[in-house]
């Protein structure tokens, strides 16, 4: 009871910051997409006051080519222009009449142009309870490690009950912060200005997909009645490069850097699964929905990168029982994305999933063709420490733990068709995950990925 009352006090009195805070610069900057010659930057600022910024690249100033009014106060300033794999920095400032301005720098370094060659680390992860806790020693280690970006693959915030009572922190019900927008933002907020989150994303380009816990109630799917709500304020609150298409609503989207195209996925908004649902079956159930994997499938068959990195909520490749993922509750989805990738002899593909409150190592072989591989990263902030994970055993499994961590993939290529793939997790001090003396780590060479 006394670690409730303390958490509950905790929430509370972030639930008046943004009511009563005289800071006019509430949450942010943080730094969003990052290409060879764009950035964005997010921002939360108080209402009336006056956002202005600058990007440096060594002696050179650039000014906002636009800035991007969300709503609520939520803005994503973007600078186009800019020069590739380039030290930059932003300054930004917020001002308003009467009250005295206030000044915050961003730092970062802008991606290579697309290419066959380089090294890329991608730090990543899912889960995260922070908004619970004092103290996020996670995202004090991933700045540490400085990877080129990190991407949240679902459950970045916790949707909770939040009545004040025994089941605040329940994550289903009639009610709670799922049931409106405001308190989706709310819940979203609380976990943003968190200080140990909040310094990482001021040095490391950030991404991201959701899954059930920040999308709506626990297990929600397209038939959750504030979809639309739940896509409003997950665009507020990052700065992704898209969300959707003209044709397909959502919040997946696509980028390029150097020898990577990572496509981020909605595991949410189109789902209609027979975990929920009498009506479907495995073969016939949906997670990404027919027009969202039409839209993967082009995208894969076009693109030039050695490497492709699907980011999604839940995971793809697990045959274990229990929990959500296409071998449990869209077979017939994954079945047609393995056939597309065989008939066209598409290799380098790369799944960073997320869900489990566990991490693990999967790999399966495609039939006359190479391997392709999962990661999963999972919780970045529960009450967990580090150590072996009982049971749950599947073919595709490699290795599996428990504990708060990140996954690290570096994919270092250094001749065209010649590299590996590193997959990794990192604890609480950025040190390699050991579970019984065996190192969490795993890595492929780029040929074991490609026809």
């Amino acid at each position: 009871m006394k670690t409730f009352t303390c958490l509950l006090s905790l929430s509370l009195s972030l639930v008046s910051l943004f009511a009563q805070s005289p800071k006019l610069l509430q949450a942010g900057p943080m730094i969003g997409h990052v290409d060879d010659d764009e950035a964005r930057i997010w921002v939360r600022v108080k209402r009336n006051a006056v956002t202005t910024s600058t990007l440096w690249q060594a002696d050179r100033a650039y000014r906002p080519a636009r800035v991007e009014d969300l709503g609520s106060g939520f803005f994503v300033i973007h600078f186009l222009g800019i020069e590739p794999a380039t030290a930059t920095t932003v300054q930004i400032e917020v001002s308003r009449q009467t009250a005295p301005s206030e000044t915050a720098t961003v730092h970062f370094r802008t991606a290579p142009p697309a290419g066959t060659t380089g090294r890329v680390r991608i730090a990543f992860g899912s889960c995260s309870k922070v908004s619970q806790y004092q103290s996020g020693p996670i995202y004090k280690a991933i700045a540490s490690e400085k990877p080129e970006m990190a991407i949240f693959v679902g459950d970045n915030s916790y949707f909770i009950i939040a009545d004040g009572s025994e089941k605040h922190f329940n994550t289903s019900g009639p009610v709670g912060d799922w049931t409106s927008i405001e308190g989706m933002l709310h819940r979203h907020l609380i976990t943003r200005v968190h200080p140990d989150l909040e310094a990482m994303l001021r040095t490391v380009p950030c991404y991201a997909v959701w899954d059930d816990h920040d999308y709506g109630p626990n297990n929600a799917d397209r038939t959750f009645e504030l979809r639309e709500e739940a896509a409003l304020a997950f665009r507020q609150m990052w700065a992704n490069p898209a969300y959707g298409t003209p044709e397909v609503p959502g919040i997946f989207s696509r980028f390029r850097h150097g020898p990577v195209e990572v496509f981020l996925m909605d595991d949410r908004y189109h789902k209609y699964s027979p975990q929920e649902h009498q009506d479907v079956t495995p073969e016939t159930g949906s997670i990404w929905g027919p027009k969202q994997l039409s839209w993967l499938i082009e995208g894969l068959k076009r693109s030039t990168a050695p490497v492709k990195l699907i980011a999604n909520g839940t995971q793809v490749l697990s045959k274990s029982e229990g929990g959500e993922g296409h071998y449990r509750e869209a077979t017939g989805e994954l079945h047609r994305l393995k056939t597309v990738l065989q008939t066209y002899e598409i290799g380098g593909v790369v799944f960073l999933t997320g869900d489990r409150h566990f991490s693990e190592a999967m790999q399966e072989r495609l039939p006359n063709g190479p391997l392709v591989i999962d990661c999963t990263s999972s919780p970045l902030q529960q009450n967990q420490k580090v150590g072996p994970l009982e049971g749950r055993e599947h073919e595709n499994r490699l290795w599996a733990m428990r504990g708060n961590n990140f996954g690290l993939v570096t994919i270092d290529i250094p001749q065209p068709g010649q590299g590996t793939i590193r997959f990794e997790t990192r604890d609480e001090s950025n040190r390699l995950c050991k579970v019984e003396d065996r190192p969490s780590l795993t890595e492929w060479s780029l040929a074991e990925l490609n026809y």
